[in-house]
């Protein structure tokens, strides 16, 4: 398995079409990145090559000795103290689950029901303690940015460690100090940009505003020990890829086609510098990896998917809580982008399931597509990783 980071240091805008309402995701979902790789292979090596390179794909969805497994992009942050690399905190969707809080988090919780419904993502400490079946301690410092899960170790990592001790001095300002970490650390903001256009009818300008995602670099200093030292944290898109049995030929054609991002970019509005990134951090995981235990197949309770997924009709007796997400659009093609798909539904990341599916790849374009043009397949595979066998909503 690999981890691929997607490096955002200074090209980190992006326009991820959510729905058909012209809002944003915070996230890339698996099936954006696969058409992206697909239509990469096909600018580096043709047409003949791609449709190699699927059919072969297609033929892995009930092959238990080789598959391809792709996830969507989640959020990562590279940790930097006195700019040198320190470490990096990476995230996942929050699961569906009922999360096991001790005593005080319990209360924390009661007092502010809404804080953890506002939360998206964890981080792989908060998966590791989920696995072993640890309660979760919750507070206001354990929620960095409104939207991310972290755990005490993730939080000295930050160097915000300090404000742990302040939980239960009563004469802390909370307000305060809380405000003073929401400054500290931002990961990402969906900025309104201010766009004109030119009317076919009345050749008139129309102004209108467009959504686009920014990863945000927080820098800020804490004293250890009597000396200051400045963080700086630098986010970005990462995701997994998995495969087994494939030829070498393939897997290359597949790592050069990822690589090719750098230029080629993700999502929408790409002309005018949106969806590029700096680099492509291509890491395989081994034992000397902090978290491999997380990605080892084992028997641990229930399962959550970190791709989208499309079940077949004998795989959702499987499924136990889920959300649906649906897709619709234009086709993005080198031959026409004028064309809708056909809409498709998925269940979305962060769902549960007694046991891992297959899920499949399924195709979207029209018949008249097809006969003009090509075939259309979105991906809906799953991934998955093992949460425990603790209580669901």
């Amino acid at each position: 398995m690999y981890i691929i980071k997607l490096v955002s240091k200074e090209r980190n805008y992006f326009s991820i079409g959510k729905d058909y309402t012209g809002s944003i995701s915070s996230i890339i979902h698996s099936d954006t990145l696969f058409s992206a790789i697909c239509n990469n292979v096909r600018k580096l090596y043709g047409n003949s090559s791609l449709k190699e390179c699927l059919a072969h794909i297609i033929e892995l969805e009930n092959s238990e000795s080789e598959f391809f497994r792709l996830s969507s992009c989640f959020h990562y942050i590279d940790i930097y103290r006195d700019s040198e690399y320190y470490n990096t905190i990476y995230f996942l969707p929050k699961p569906l689950i009922r999360f096991p809080l001790d005593e005080k988090s319990q209360e924390y919780l009661d007092e502010n029901p809404k804080s953890l419904k506002k939360v998206q993502f964890i981080s792989f400490e908060i998966l590791r303690r989920l696995q072993q079946g640890q309660n979760i301690s919750l507070s206001q410092y354990h929620i960095i940015d409104g939207n991310y899960l972290v755990h005490e170790k993730d939080i000295e990592l930050l160097g915000l460690k300090g404000f742990l001790s302040l939980i239960d001095n009563s004469n802390a300002k909370i307000e305060k100090i809380e405000r003073a970490i929401r400054r500290k650390v931002t990961i990402f903001e969906i900025l309104d940009e201010q766009k004109v256009r030119i009317s076919r009818t009345s050749k008139e300008s129309e102004p209108f505003t467009w959504p686009k995602f920014k990863f945000h670099i927080s820098k800020y200093y804490v004293k250890e020990n009597g000396s200051e030292i400045n963080f700086q944290l630098i986010p970005g898109f990462y995701f997994l890829l998995d495969y087994s049995g494939l030829a070498n030929e393939l897997i290359n054609k597949i790592l050069s086609s990822i690589k090719l991002i750098t230029d080629e970019g993700l999502g929408g509005k790409r002309s005018i510098g949106c969806g590029l990134v700096d680099n492509i951090d291509i890491k395989e995981l081994d034992e000397n990896f902090e978290y491999i235990d997380l990605f080892k197949e084992e028997d641990k309770g229930y399962v959550t998917n970190i791709s989208l997924v499309y079940p077949s009709l004998e795989e959702i007796q499987n499924v136990k809580f889920f959300n649906i997400y649906g897709r619709s659009g234009f086709v993005y093609s080198v031959d026409n982008i004028s064309q809708r798909f056909n809409d498709v539904k998925f269940i979305e990341e962060g769902a549960i399931f007694e046991k891992q599916i297959q899920g499949k790849i399924i195709q979207v374009a029209s018949d008249e597509f097809i006969g003009k043009y090509h075939k259309i397949y979105k991906n809906g595979i799953g991934v998955y990783l093992n949460i425990g066998k603790g209580e669901v909503d």
